[in-house]
């Protein structure tokens, strides 16, 4: 049975992953692109723990067998029909008895297939260790602008046109404001949005530059590195989207709403409000949080999120712009199709791409 490093699957053609851990420690965390695959429920593995713990690890692996044992021939199907033409690299914690097990059967029936050294938890250490120790070699360009310019939407056209583009705001699952899981069904946590990170990284290679939105350091559940922000950041490149603010209420309502339906709109827009409820009476005053109040109760979601970015946003996020003291190129976002073109243009004579 062969037992491969994390490393050297780097070295197989177009491998697939399979997890073989339970559905709840997948949704935690797993190699990006992995197909789950497991052999026990997560209430099957609480038991499993409670009679290791409690009874005893002999009885433990004899509940487990008796579990498994009716799943072999489904989960083994599954394993040879998504790795008909590829390398199958299986994988459980640590890379102990679940990934064995299976890859003792899969042998027994000819079907060739790797084991991940270390598990998950290896994988893990790799992706701190690259975070950690990652340093960028090329200039980063970062969109700025004030909440709901339009900068994902420049982002998302570059990246079309083949730039070095990391969108973080995808990856991490967030849009960075209250509004920030409005029509996001998934929260992601720091380990799948590392994962995803690095893969990214991985994939773009060698790079002139990267395009990022200005993020401060937590973003949704998660915090970004650093080689992501100070002085990357504030000397590299910074670009300023201008958007008004009626037109940056209208993105807002059409972006962040269009995967909600209109009853579960208002549900999340209240829980937004209550959320940052006491930094609203704080920062913009309690006459303020009454007009959010109101547009709710009235359902008016466009004089919600102007209030909003007017009378909170635009004033917490001025200060952040007056950290620049200039700005390398300046573009209104009336038309993001046309700031996408001329940020696209910039870019390409700046470094001669």
């Amino acid at each position: 049975m062969e037992v491969i490093s994390f490393e050297e699957t780097r070295n197989l053609v177009n491998p697939v992953f399979i997890d073989l851990r339970t559905p709840g420690e997948f949704s935690g965390g797993g190699i990006p692109g992995a197909i789950n695959i497991p052999l026990f429920s997560d209430e099957e593995r609480g038991r499993l723990g409670w009679e290791y713990k409690n009874l005893s690890p002999a009885r433990a692996r004899e509940t487990g067998l008796r579990m498994v044992a009716p799943k072999l021939p489904e989960i083994i199907e599954k394993i040879n029909l998504v790795g008909k033409n590829q390398p199958v690299v299986l994988y459980c914690w640590r890379g102990g008895l679940r990934s064995q097990a299976i890859q003792q059967v899969s042998e027994l029936l000819n079907i060739e297939t790797y084991r991940l050294k270390g598990g998950y938890r290896e994988f893990r250490r790799f992706v701190l260790d690259f975070l950690e120790n990652y340093e960028l070699s090329s200039p980063l360009v970062t969109l700025h602008g004030m909440t709901g310019a339009g900068k994902t939407l420049i982002l998302k056209n570059l990246a079309d046109k083949k730039l070095p583009v990391l969108d973080l705001e995808k990856m991490a699952g967030h849009r960075g404001s209250v509004f920030g899981h409005l029509g996001i069904k998934n929260k992601v946590g720091q380990k799948i949005f590392d994962g995803l990170l690095w893969k990214e990284l991985d994939q773009l290679g060698d790079f002139p530059f990267l395009v990022i939105e200005g993020e401060s350091k937590r973003l949704g559940n998660v915090y970004l590195p650093d080689f992501l922000l100070g002085k990357n950041r504030e000397e590299g490149v910074n670009i300023l989207i201008d958007t008004p603010l009626e037109k940056r209420a209208r993105y807002i309502r059409e972006e962040y709403s269009s995967g909600l339906k209109e009853k579960e709109l208002w549900v999340q827009a209240r829980k937004c409000l209550q959320n940052i409820e006491k930094r609203v009476k704080e920062k913009a005053g309690k006459k303020v949080f009454l007009r959010l109040e109101k547009a709710l109760a009235e359902k008016d979601i466009y004089t919600f999120i102007l209030v909003l970015l007017r009378d909170y946003y635009d004033p917490l996020y001025s200060g952040y712009l007056r950290k620049f003291p200039r700005f390398d190129l300046e573009i209104s976002g009336e038309d993001l199709e046309f700031a996408s073109e001329e940020v696209n243009r910039f870019l390409k004579n700046r470094f001669l791409v």
